[in-house]
């Protein structure tokens, strides 16, 4: 018995450093996340479901999932009024302030 449990001690190391490199490579992040991209502002969005519709300072910007890192959607800086709106969902609203920065919002919408 003592003979397979040290023949396990290995193993159960390697599992413990492949979780460990699992959550500290990204499977562990925090809802919002800043990049910088120069003198531009911006938003990205990772929404559930991703057809909600992004509304800026009362005006619909479109889709949320049309505003990826590669097309985020354009934002001046300063304070902003941000609502996540679905059909069959609560709306998601959010005040929040600008810099020169790319802003991550990641949200999941409550069903009603």
């Amino acid at each position: 018995m003592r003979r397979s449990i040290a023949r396990m001690g290995p193993v159960l190391s390697f599992a413990a450093m492949l979780l460990a490199g699992a959550v500290l490579s990204g499977g562990c992040y925090p809802k919002t996340q800043v990049y910088g991209v120069g003198n531009e502002a911006g938003l990205v969005f990772s929404v559930n479901p991703p057809e909600a519709e992004v509304v800026l300072d009362g005006v619909a910007q479109g889709p949320a999932s049309a505003f990826t890192e590669e097309r985020y959607l354009k934002v001046s800086p300063g304070k902003h009024t941000l609502e996540l709106r679905y059909p069959g969902y609560e709306t998601y609203t959010r005040e929040f302030y600008m810099a020169n920065s790319l802003l991550r919002i990641e949200e999941g919408l409550i069903r009603k």
